[in-house]
């Protein structure tokens, strides 16, 4: 029969049940969504501190914080810090141009040497770095975005168009989101209509004829969304694609850069008639990259104006 053990009586340490704590292991991924929640919330990053609250140590915290620096899934502050702040590095460019934008932060911080170079040195370094950037760019793959479209509609597809118009020019206005660009449409009550399309983050590659076909499948869906917009199951008043006009677009190559160069690079913008020549510091969220951009005004056909953008020797053979 089992007897109850009284209060007052020894137990026997093999009549003892040892429970044991178990310490849950602290994910990567956790620490992750908690420095991506902490900047989104209040611009900041996340401590020692931040992660004792998984009940750990501070040795653990610390530990854990290194370890995702090791592996890039946190990056520290290029400023020196008490206690050290770290971020995602999923969205280190968007960060660092931030942090850019509120302090001039010192760029011997995110390459600590032993003595401070003095101030010739650093400029030379800037010059250095911008020369090898704009080496790379014979080797950079060619893009577009940023592209504006022009159409011409029946003037009576307007008034079937569910949507208010501008008090000023009498516009009808439409936006899509298809894949990762934004669409806007403007609709004119003479028929005229104006697609343009804002990719900057997600250019479109123009290097060979499969690229081209990239761009043309999307066109595609942009002009999917007007049949629909304007109520033509039929599609016998919206032109095919290779009718539209191209009226104006930014080529771009890109150069991925360091950290460094991110927090020095010097800006540039060149105008001359219709053409517009931009050089910048461009973020993409987990990187950033150095932009060579040329904004051009025209007023030709889309296939004709794709050629020649991707074959500009072919054009000037012709003009010979």
């Amino acid at each position: 029969m089992n007897v109850p053990i009284q209060s007052e009586a020894i137990v026997p340490k093999d009549e003892l049940v040892h429970t044991r704590i178990i310490l849950k292991r602290i994910s990567k991924k956790k620490i992750e969504e908690l420095a991506i929640q902490r900047y989104r919330t209040c611009g900041k990053g996340i401590s020692f501190s931040d992660v004792m609250k998984f009940y750990c140590s501070k040795a653990k915290a610390q530990r854990i914080l290194k370890d995702c620096c090791h592996q890039r899934i946190l990056f520290r502050s290029p400023q020196r810090t008490s206690p050290q702040l770290f971020y995602p590095s999923i969205l280190k460019a968007d960060i660092l141009e931030k942090l850019k934008q509120k302090v001039n932060v010192p760029i011997d911080l995110t390459e600590p040497t032993s003595s401070k170079p003095p101030l010739s040195t650093l400029e030379e370094q800037k010059a250095q770095n911008l020369l090898d950037a704009l080496y790379l760019l014979g080797r950079s793959p060619l893009y577009i975005h940023k592209l504006q479209l022009q159409l011409s509609l029946d003037p009576r597809y307007y008034t079937d168009i569910q949507k208010d118009c501008s008090k000023y020019n009498k516009a009808k206005q439409h936006e899509e989101k298809i894949g990762t660009s934004i669409v806007k449409y403007l609709v004119y009550p003479n028929g005229k209509t104006m697609v343009f399309v804002a990719c900057s983050n997600n250019s479109f590659k123009l290097e060979d004829e499969g690229d081209e076909s990239i761009l043309y499948s999307f066109l595609g869906q942009v002009r999917d969304r007007l049949l629909y917009l304007v109520t033509d199951p039929h599609e016998r008043m919206v032109p095919h694609i290779t009718k539209w006009v191209l009226t104006g677009c930014d080529i771009n190559k890109d150069i991925t850069v360091s950290d460094m160069l991110q927090l020095s690079a010097i800006n540039i913008q060149l105008k001359d008639a219709s053409r517009v020549f931009r050089l910048y510091i461009k973020s993409l969220g987990d990187k950033a990259v150095y932009r060579v951009e040329e904004s051009v005004m025209m007023r030709s056909p889309l296939v004709d104006t794709l050629h020649t953008i991707r074959d500009p020797s072919e054009q000037q053979n012709k003009e010979k």
